[in-house]
């Protein structure tokens, strides 16, 4: 058994095409999507409808939430950041947004003696429309994370959102960020392969993909925060 594992493409239609393909050659039995497929990069309904269409397992991240429910869900949301989320949302058919509405938070399942739990981020209240802790939880609050984790109840625990890569442990509770695999500033991405041959073992597979096809794709559309998008979350300088 073989899991394969990849958040936060962030609209890099480029990205998720090489990770797919190599995933392909990996004799990988589930994929596993943590959100945030939509919002800052060009093409985000076209990396939608590719989850949508493969045989992949989707978990809401909070671009998605802002799709569904708006952006003042979350306080941390500025003016012209719900611009943007606001454009993303025009882009949109009924059939995205019906697929959507059909995904969960979170997926829990067991492998053997071992429980695992997916989901975009740590949930903080799952009744709330943005319920993740603030990634705050990471830095400045990391001494209560380790109490967060023990509450998932899970042995494993597979989280996207915080772009950079992390490993911690807590007990027997094992958690992996297993970062972004779109929203990157160069040539390089990952995703993570879980494989249960003897034990179960973590591993990141990198692979590079062509980012002068991402730098087409954001100079053929015009949208709010492109450039600052562009610059910030890709190191893309556009013309």
């Amino acid at each position: 058994m073989r899991i394969a594992v990849f958040s936060d493409i962030h609209g890099n239609l480029e990205a998720l095409k090489e990770i797919l393909k190599d995933i392909k050659n990996e004799n990988i039995d589930e994929i596993i999507c943590l959100g945030d497929v939509i919002g800052l990069g060009p093409d985000s309904r076209e990396c939608l409808d590719i989850i949508i269409n493969s045989n992949i397992k989707f978990i809401l991240g909070n671009h998605e939430l802002y799709y569904l429910f708006g952006s003042d869900i979350d306080y941390n949301v500025d003016l012209e950041e719900k611009k943007h989320n606001e454009y993303i949302a025009s882009t949109m058919t009924d059939y995205e947004k019906k697929y959507l509405e059909k995904c969960p938070l979170f997926i829990e399942c067991k492998y053997g003696n071992n429980k695992f739990r997916f989901m975009h981020f740590l949930i903080k209240d799952k009744t709330m429309k943005y319920p993740y802790h603030s990634l705050n939880l990471l830095t400045t609050l990391k001494d209560c994370l380790g109490d967060v984790v023990k509450k998932t109840n899970a042995d494993y625990i597979f989280v996207g959102h915080e772009h950079t890569g992390f490993d911690y442990e807590f007990d027997n509770t094992k958690l992996y960020g297993v970062g972004s695999s779109g929203c990157i500033k160069n040539n390089i991405i990952s995703y993570t392969i879980i494989d249960f041959k003897t034990e179960i073992t973590v591993l990141r597979k990198v692979i590079t993909y062509d980012r002068n096809k991402l730098k087409l794709a954001f100079e053929d559309k015009d949208y709010p925060l492109r450039n600052e998008i562009a610059s910030k979350f890709f190191n893309i300088q556009l013309d």
